[in-house]
């Protein structure tokens, strides 16, 4: 019963993100929109787009999205968005576009289980060097507040910054290495991004007042 509403709950979501990349009003990669006023305009057809589409998200669905999901066992934004996305784009109509983009999280919450005891049960560690694939991407997603800081408030802060999350994972690898330090890094840097943003605020409240 658990499977089963896990399936209707995810061909859902992912027939409706399908149905909003083809109606053009949200998709899930940043790089997708801008082609998205030349696709309601008209000045680029649907295999166009679905080509550009599927050239800057396939990167990202096989480095990060199979492998992290392959590895954990978890579905994550990159494997089920991406291919929506993509879907999307290139149906002609929008019943197509949500018929697909279910189809798509159907395939993925059944298939993953096997195939993952398929690759469990290989006599060399694939599932390990899978998810080597992602700790790049995941690694530079732990910058992306750093950079914010220094492009908001200069090199200073965010060289503070920069010491605090590294300590961070220094503290995170010796002393609780059960945790992911990737994760601990960003959400260390978005505290300090909140953080640096609101004395910046009230610093520059009170010199007006």
């Amino acid at each position: 019963m658990d499977l089963y509403i896990q399936i209707i709950v995810v061909a859902c979501l992912t027939g409706m993100t399908s149905l909003l990349a083809h109606r053009s009003a949200a998709v899930f990669h940043d790089g997708i929109r801008p082609i998205l006023p030349q696709l309601i305009e008209g000045y680029m057809n649907r295999r166009e787009a679905g080509s550009i589409a599927f050239g800057l998200s396939i990167g990202f669905v096989a480095s990060v999205g199979i492998s992290f999901t392959l590895k954990t066992g978890l579905l994550n934004a990159w494997l089920l968005f991406l291919p929506t996305d993509i879907l999307g784009v290139l149906a002609i109509n929008s019943l197509m576009a949500f018929g697909l983009g279910a189809i798509w999280g159907v395939l993925i919450l059944t298939c993953l289980l096997p195939v993952n005891q398929l690759l469990t049960a290989l006599p060399v560690d694939v599932l390990g060097s899978l998810g080597e694939l992602s700790s790049p991407v995941v690694s530079a997603f732990a910058l992306f507040p750093l950079v914010a800081i220094f492009y908001q408030f200069g090199w200073k802060q965010s060289l503070i910054a920069a010491v605090v999350v590294l300590m961070t994972r220094v503290v995170v690898v010796r002393y609780f290495p059960h945790l992911n330090p990737e994760s601990i890094e960003i959400f260390i840097g978005m505290v300090m991004l909140l953080g640096i943003a609101i004395t910046h605020d009230l610093r520059h409240r009170d010199e007006n007042d």
